[in-house]
């Protein structure tokens, strides 16, 4: 068994010191030999708040054997594993690994907050093929930095223990610990491009060049100029979730796009790459606040409305759920799927009928709401409120169930009323 002097041990020991106070530490685990041995290190640890998730996306014959094998494993190392079975939806906008790998992250993401953490088990060679990946694809600064120990993921916190620990560390920590481990065929697949350099490139490079220590230290010297330039943006940023394009007025593109993507990492979103925000700020410059521009990518979405510019997660903006939602009368209060709780007091205070049966559900179209004003066309009371169009749809809707009136709103701030 691996000592407590052993590089991996060392890492995850380090990282749990730096980062105290988790209530939820969350493994993702594909039973893999990196996420494997992640899972062992921290297991002979037990931190507090330990479990292990494993995303099932069903996109291979395997997929069970898969979750299967994850669950024996976790019952070994009596560490507590949920299985968490996804739909990848992919479209034009991004291919099916970046369509899996939102997937997989909303799921890991599932009621975490700002004191938890998702860990994942990517290590130094790791960083090394996504420095060469990103400089190969053109990136600049802020794709050549690669990845970091610890990032925003949505409402909670994404962490690398390991990213600083060498690929045959990891290996030889698997040997000494005999572990066994889930071989995923599709990481034989040289179609991929990762799998690609991982298998018919580095191995020539390493051959003459010391390629992962040279290439990782690449991406960190990247890494600390992306944060420099960041540090000068934050004092023109406002606190707010939104940015006003006027803002961006007087300001050259590369500074326009700089200004961008440190207030999209303040949202706690992966900014685009450069081609498709130096498009973005193109409509902006072109469009002025007299239009709508829209940018969606893997990571986030991010649009205009009335000379603001607004930014969500991608999965931060669902599809309305078609189903309605019953609240039947003596019901004091109604969960939304969201977490989110309406209660009837308020209704009450509007001047709703406590006995009266209500539902819950989303924008149709041709919709009136009771106001104290009188009934209003719903859209005119959305336009009066500055909600975005985009948004509208996923607002929910208090509606009397006897002509499907809508008495209350449940607006962005949390407001329930008309």
């Amino acid at each position: 068994m691996p000592d407590g002097t052993h590089p991996v041990m060392a890492a995850v020991r380090a990282f749990l010191q730096d980062h105290p106070g988790a209530t939820s530490l969350r493994v993702a685990f594909s039973g893999g030999r990196d996420s494997s041995v992640l899972l062992h290190a921290l297991a002979q640890l037990r931190p507090q708040g330990l479990e292990a998730w494993h995303v099932n996306h069903g996109l291979r014959p395997d997929a069970e054997a898969q979750a299967a094998f994850c669950v024996r494993v976790a019952e070994a190392l009596e560490v507590p594993l949920t299985v968490r079975n996804v739909i990848v939806l992919d479209d034009a906008s991004e291919g099916p690994e970046a369509a899996a790998r939102r997937a997989r992250y909303t799921a890991l993401r599932e009621g975490l907050g700002e004191r938890d953490l998702i860990l994942t088990a990517q290590h130094a060679d790791d960083q090394a093929e996504t420095f060469l990946l990103a400089a190969l694809r053109g990136s600049g600064p802020e794709g050549l930095q690669g990845m970091r120990v610890l990032r925003r993921e949505g409402d909670t916190w994404l962490g690398r223990p390991l990213l600083a620990v060498p690929g045959e560390s990891i290996a030889g920590y698997a040997r000494v610990a005999a572990l066994d481990w889930y071989h995923d065929p599709s990481n034989d697949d040289t179609r991929f491009d990762r799998n690609f350099l991982r298998r018919e490139i580095f191995p020539r490079l390493a051959e003459r060049f010391p390629v992962y220590g040279s290439l990782a230290r690449c991406a960190r010297w990247q890494r600390e100029a992306v944060d420099r330039l960041a540090s000068l943006e934050d004092k023109h940023l406002p606190g707010e979730a939104s940015l006003e394009v006027a803002s961006l007025a007087e300001l050259d593109l590369p500074a326009r796009r700089a200004r961008l993507r440190a207030w999209l990492r303040a949202q706690g979103l992966r900014p685009p790459g450069h081609v498709r925000l130096e498009e973005f700020c193109r409509q902006l410059e072109v469009h002025g606040a007299d239009r709508n521009p829209e940018l969606r990518w893997a990571d986030g979405w991010m649009g205009v409305y009335r000379g603001t510019i607004y930014a969500e997660a991608p999965d931060g903006k669902p599809a309305a759920p078609g189903d309605v939602m019953p609240w039947p009368p003596g019901h004091a209060r109604l969960t939304l799927p969201d977490g989110r709780v309406l209660e009837r007091a308020a209704l009450e205070a509007l001047g709703v009928d406590a006995q009266e049966a209500l539902e819950v559900g989303f924008r149709r179209g041709g919709e009136t709401v009771v106001t104290p004003a009188g009934r209003r066309p719903l859209k005119k009371r959305l336009q009066e409120r500055g909600v975005p169009p985009w948004a509208r749809e996923h607002l929910p809707l208090v509606r009397r169930r006897a002509d499907g009136t809508v008495v209350a709103i449940l607006w962005p701030d949390g407001e329930l009323g008309p």
